[in-house]
């Protein structure tokens, strides 16, 4: 996951793990998320409960989850450019918890996907298919953090978000067909 490897370096560099005279190690911010992810699975569960058929589609919910993603990168911007520690650990968990949010509209809802689209003899297959599907992301995700560094961060965050937005608004665009061709399936 990018997360693990640009988030790790931003934070060894960037940012300021002072809390009241303590120093908190660089492996810990890697806690952040998954905190956040248990906190607001069940938040989210609760509200897709309430919503029952209100709630937005798979592909609205799809095209939400990669349009906040490319907001979140963008939440980096007017962080960029400051020297080391410059990044207060509030900034970096706001920015975690916003892409706690994106993920938690594209990955339970990809996994719910998997089964119910997938024919009857293939639940299984198609459950691998999205872990792989999340493999390949990941190893992506390594790839682009190799371009990631303090004198390229402006333009690694500016076009990673604006990327992220833009296929965000396309499959918007893209979510009736895609409705449709999902055969009653939300």
């Amino acid at each position: 996951m990018w997360r693990i490897t640009v988030v790790t370096i931003y934070s060894d560099e960037r940012l300021d793990r002072s809390i009241g005279g303590w120093e908190m190690p660089v492996s810990w911010v890697q806690s952040i998320n998954p905190v956040f992810i248990i906190v607001l699975s069940g938040v989210f569960a609760a509200l897709w409960t309430r919503l029952g058929d209100r709630q937005p589609s798979s592909p609205i919910k799809f095209a939400l989850g990669t349009t906040i993603m490319g907001v979140a990168f963008l939440l980096f911007l007017p962080l960029a450019g400051g020297g080391p520690h410059s990044t207060p650990l509030l900034a970096l968990a706001g920015i975690l918890l916003v892409f706690t949010v994106a993920e938690l509209l594209l990955s339970p809802v990809g996994l719910s996907l998997s089964t119910k689209l997938a024919p009857h003899a293939f639940h299984t297959q198609m459950v691998a298919l999205f872990f792989l599907s999340v493999a390949l992301g990941t190893a992506l995700s390594g790839t682009l953090a190799q371009f990631y560094s303090a004198d390229t961060e402006t333009v690694y965050f500016g076009v990673l978000g604006a990327v992220a937005i833009v296929l965000g608004l396309a499959l918007a665009a893209a979510a009736r067909p895609i409705s449709r061709l999902m055969g009653g399936v939300r």
